[in-house]
């Protein structure tokens, strides 16, 4: 017939009428789409071998440390910016007043540590003592690499039970997982004997409150 065409597929012509299976139609037979194959399993990416966590010591700065507390306070503000929205200065540094205080030495009570780990540079921790004799824990600081593993909390326990008495230590509830940190270490040094409550920040109303921990270490 004039103008009719026809073309001849595989299995059926094109224009007849489709017959279906029986047993497609009651169900048993389907279509397999490519969302029926499973995907296949990978295998785990390799990682990186850890660093050594222990032994954890706390080494007083001198004079020929004063370097590397600075290289470190740098990366602890770095650290904190993300959670105080802070920028570095436009030579690519931040401020660091608790660090500065430190260098000139005007208040005695003021200590730094270095955190050694198996050697290694591992941070530091930066310490003061209140009028009334209460200490201080001022800055805190671990590289990443050793987080999680251990070694923060050997060394806060080994900062705090230096100075058996009467202890505070401020942290931001903003900043991820330090309140359920700061507590688990009050609870091994301080046996339950310790509280907290909300300060607001000195000069700085813009800022959350701080939450200030006081602990009797035995």
């Amino acid at each position: 017939m004039p103008g009719a065409h026809h073309e001849r597929g595989p299995d059926r012509t094109v224009g007849a009428p489709f017959r279906r299976s029986p047993l497609a139609a009651a169900g048993i037979l389907r279509r397999v789409t490519t969302s029926d194959i499973p995907a296949p399993t990978q295998a785990r990416p390799r990682q990186p071998a850890r660093p050594a966590t222990s032994p954890v010591v706390l080494v007083p700065v001198t004079r020929s440390d004063r370097a590397v507390l600075s290289h470190l306070g740098q990366l602890y503000r770095h650290d904190v910016s993300e959670a105080l929205g802070h920028l570095p200065n436009d030579d690519g540094t931040f401020n660091n007043r608790r660090l500065d205080a430190f260098f000139v030495g005007a208040d005695p009570g003021h200590e730094a540590r270095l955190i050694t780990v198996a050697g290694r540079t591992g941070g530091f921790v930066l310490t003061g003592v209140e009028p009334d004799g209460t200490r201080v824990l001022s800055d805190f600081f671990v590289v990443r690499a050793l987080r999680r593993t251990g070694v923060g909390r050997a060394a806060a326990v080994a900062t705090f039970t230096a100075y058996p008495g009467p202890w505070s230590v401020a942290f931001q509830d903003y900043n991820p997982g330090a309140r359920a940190f700061w507590e688990s270490v009050a609870d091994l040094v301080a046996q339950g004997d310790w509280s907290s409550e909300q300060r607001p920040v000195p000069g700085k109303p813009e800022l959350p409150p701080d939450t200030w921990m006081t602990l009797t270490v035995v």
